[in-house]
């Protein structure tokens, strides 16, 4: 039978999704209610980065369908909403969006129609949607900024949270398009997965960070250490060991966020609010540093390289970059240049190339670990008298003696 699929409203996430399933065959139907948006999108102005997202898309331009008459949702069997979830400063998801188009959706589509929310939920948020349990399913995200397109298109794993019936056939179709195993739970225990997943994750993040900073404290090296951790069947070389400026983007410290709320025991609340503690010092570490060293009272003149959350993405949601950036201003520093390949800050002088703002700068600071940074070579770039480089991106031989270098875990 022919599958039509639409994806009810336009997000990095539904963008990922739409494009990989009709990489798999599918006929999609991708709708919205912006206009402009749609238009632009019919002639390929994607204004959402992401890595190779672009080109799949381009590649299936005949099965894609951008639109904003809201009648042919009615001519599709699966109808998924993928919203990506706003949050606040403090990790705090805006629901509101989400609950509209959803009832929006349900106005709007056939009741044969298989309904699948793909979006960030709280736990016990799906058992609530009025719809036939029957049809509506909750599966799981895990894509990642920067990794979307290869993740969407190639899934280590597929988590679907259902009722307690089989599933609807049309969607166990679909999802056999792709080869991965299919992990089918109850809605509540799909809910808790996609947190359970990031706090996971938030764990290996916060040890990592203050397991290198001790490193720093008592001149141990955190990369040696790493390298002997890594070697643990237990751990892994997929683990988080790579020290970083806290917990950023959006994503991790909303399900930290939500887990706190629905979390009634005041030991658990503590352990969970402590990863919170310390993504907020770490994402000072480079503030310390200048502090600790007088630096911003010897030299004026301050470059930042890299202004997104991470590497491969155009977000600075909760950037440390930007984090930075708003603290030495407070301090009375404005002598502040930078340059990102894909983000942009208005609040900041921000250069066409990095090597503008080597000129410019007595302080150059690496916020984000964009992989054309470690072609940088300092070492006879005389103006540049500190390196502050916390990912360790460039090695001993890229800068010379007189100029001071500092990374994470040293």
């Amino acid at each position: 039978m022919k599958i039509t699929i639409a994806y009810n409203g336009i997000s990095h996430l539904s963008l990922n999704y739409a494009a990989a399933s009709a990489e798999k065959g599918f006929n999609i139907i991708c709708y919205d209610q912006d206009i402009n948006l749609i238009n632009n999108l019919k002639k390929n102005k994607i204004e959402i980065f992401e890595p190779g997202l672009k080109k799949l898309l381009l590649k299936n331009k005949k099965k894609i369908i951008f639109t904003n008459d809201i009648k042919l949702l009615k001519t599709c069997n699966l109808v998924f909403i993928a919203l990506d979830i706003l949050t606040n400063n403090n990790g705090v998801s805006d629901l509101s969006n989400l609950k509209k188009t959803i009832k929006f959706t349900i106005k709007n589509i056939r009741k044969k129609s298989v309904l699948i929310i793909q979006s960030q939920l709280p736990p016990g948020f799906l058992s609530k949607i009025n719809w036939n349990k029957k049809k509506l399913y909750y599966q799981v995200e895990t894509l990642i900024f920067g990794k979307a397109v290869t993740r969407a298109l190639s899934p280590e794993r597929i988590i679907v949270g259902k009722n307690e019936n089989n599933l609807d056939k049309l969607y166990k179709l679909y999802l056999d398009r792709f080869k991965c195993p299919k992990i089918l739970m109850n809605y509540k225990s799909a809910e808790l997965t996609k947190i359970f997943i990031n706090i996971f994750l938030i764990t290996q993040v916060t040890t990592t960070n203050v397991l290198s900073e001790y490193c720093e404290n008592e001149g141990a090296d955190w990369d040696k250490i790493k390298d002997a951790i890594m070697l643990d069947k237990r751990i892994g070389k997929h683990a988080y060991l790579k020290p970083g400026l806290g917990i950023s983007g959006g994503n991790l410290e909303r399900d930290l966020r939500t887990l706190i709320k629905f979390t009634n025991k005041k030991e658990y609340k503590s352990l969970f609010n402590s990863y919170s503690t310390i993504s907020k010092i770490r994402k000072d570490w480079v503030l310390l540093k200048l502090k600790k060293f007088k630096f911003l009272q010897k030299y004026k003149k301050i470059g930042i390289l890299g202004l997104s959350y991470k590497e491969g993405t155009n977000s600075i949601k909760n950037s440390p970059s930007i984090n930075l950036i708003k603290k030495i201003k407070k301090l009375g520093f404005s002598n502040i240049c930078s340059y990102d390949p894909k983000a942009s800050y208005k609040e900041v002088t921000q250069f066409k190339n990095f090597d503008l703002v080597i000129k410019n700068s007595s302080i150059v600071i690496i916020m984000t670990p964009w992989e054309s940074f470690k072609l940088i070579n300092f070492k006879y770039i005389n103006n540049v008298k500190i390196i502050i480089d916390p990912y360790k991106l460039i090695t001993k031989n890229q800068f010379s003696k007189k100029q001071t270098y500092l990374s994470m875990g040293h």
